[in-house]
C-alpha cells in the first residue's frame, strides 16, 4: 500500500466529519497522529511525502539531489523497521474503522515517490527506477503557487491549512450546490481556485456591500442613538477587516456573513 495515499484517506475522513455531524473521522485523524508521532519510520514518511508535495525546487540538479536525500533516510529502516511493514498499522487502524481502502487509486506523484525511495538498485529496476525520479523531479521543478509551510508546522498539526480549505470547500459545494445561491457559489469558486488577486477582489466587493448597507441603515436610524452607535462601531470593524492580510479567506466567510445580517435586520 502506498504511504501518500493512506494520508489521503485519512485526512478524506477527517474532512468529512467537518462537512457531516459524524465525529468518526475526527477521532480517526488524531489516531492516525499519535501513530504518525510515535513511530519513527512513518514519521519520516510523513513528513517526506508532504515536504515533497508542496517543496518548489528550480534547480534539475538539486531536485536530483534533494530527492536522493529523501531516499536515503529510507535506507535506515530494514525488516520490521521498514515502511511497508510499518504501513500495515496504518491499514490495521482503517479497518478497525471499517473504512476501504483496497480500491483507492494512487496519485502518479505518490507512486512514483514510494516506488522511488523503497527500490532498491539493480541491473532489473533501472528503468523503473529513472521513471520515478523523472516523475518526481519533474513535480518538483514545477511551481507550487505559493504554498510554502515549514516541516514543523505539518509533525504539529497534520494538515496543510490552504489544503484542507480547499477540498472542505470542493466537498460543501457539491453536497450543498443544489440549496446554494449565486452568490455562494461564486464564493466556494473563488476559495477553491486559491488565487490570491481574485481571493483580494472579493474582499474588497463584500467590504464595499457592507459599507453600503451599514450607510443604509444608519440613514434609516437617524434618529435613534443606540442603533447609530451600533452601526458605526460595525463599520470600523469593516474597515479593520479589510486592512487585514493575514486570513482573506476567513474574511470573505466573516463579511458574507455580515452581509446576510445586515439584509435581515
Amino acid at each position: 500500500m502506498n504511504f501518500g495515499t493512506l494520508k489521503d484517506i485519512f485526512l478524506e475522513n477527517l474532512i468529512e466529519s467537518y462537512s457531516s455531524e459524524n465525529d468518526k473521522g475526527k477521532e480517526l485523524y488524531k489516531k492516525f497522529l499519535n501513530l504518525i508521532k510515535e513511530n519513527e519510520v512513518l514519521k519520516t514518511a510523513f513528513i517526506v511525502f508532504k515536504n515533497i508535495e508542496t517543496k518548489t525546487i528550480v534547480s534539475e540538479a538539486s531536485a536530483i539531489n534533494y530527492l536522493n536525500e529523501c531516499k536515503n533516510l529510507f535506507d535506515l529502516f530494514r525488516g520490521d523497521k521498514s515502511l511497508p511493514k510499518n504501513l500495515e498499522k496504518l491499514t490495521t487502524l482503517l479497518e478497525d474503522y471499517k473504512i476501504d481502502y483496497y480500491n483507492k487509486k494512487d496519485k502518479p506523484l505518490h507512486e512514483s515517490l514510494q516506488n522511488y525511495i523503497l527500490t532498491t538498485k539493480s541491473v532489473n529496476t533501472l528503468d523503473k527506477l529513472h521513471e520515478s525520479q523523472s516523475n518526481v523531479v519533474s513535480w518538483l521543478l514545477t511551481e507550487k503557487n505559493g504554498v510554502n509551510t515549514e516541516t514543523s508546522e505539518y509533525v504539529k498539526e497534520g494538515v496543510d491549512p490552504k489544503k484542507f480549505l480547499e477540498i472542505a470547500v470542493n466537498k460543501f459545494n457539491e453536497k450543498y450546490k443544489d440549496s446554494l445561491t449565486e452568490e455562494e457559489k461564486n464564493i466556494f469558486k473563488v476559495l477553491g481556485e486559491r488565487n490570491e488577486e481574485k481571493t483580494k477582489a472579493l474582499v474588497q466587493q463584500l467590504v464595499k456591500e457592507n459599507i453600503s448597507l451599514v450607510n443604509q441603515c444608519l440613514n434609516e436610524n437617524s434618529d435613534n442613538i443606540t442603533i447609530k452607535s451600533k452601526l458605526l462601531e460595525t463599520k470600523d470593524a469593516i474597515y479593520k477587516i479589510m486592512e487585514d492580510n493575514g486570513s482573506f479567506e476567513k474574511n470573505i466567510l466573516k463579511l458574507y456573513e455580515l452581509k446576510k445580517n445586515l439584509k435581515n435586520d
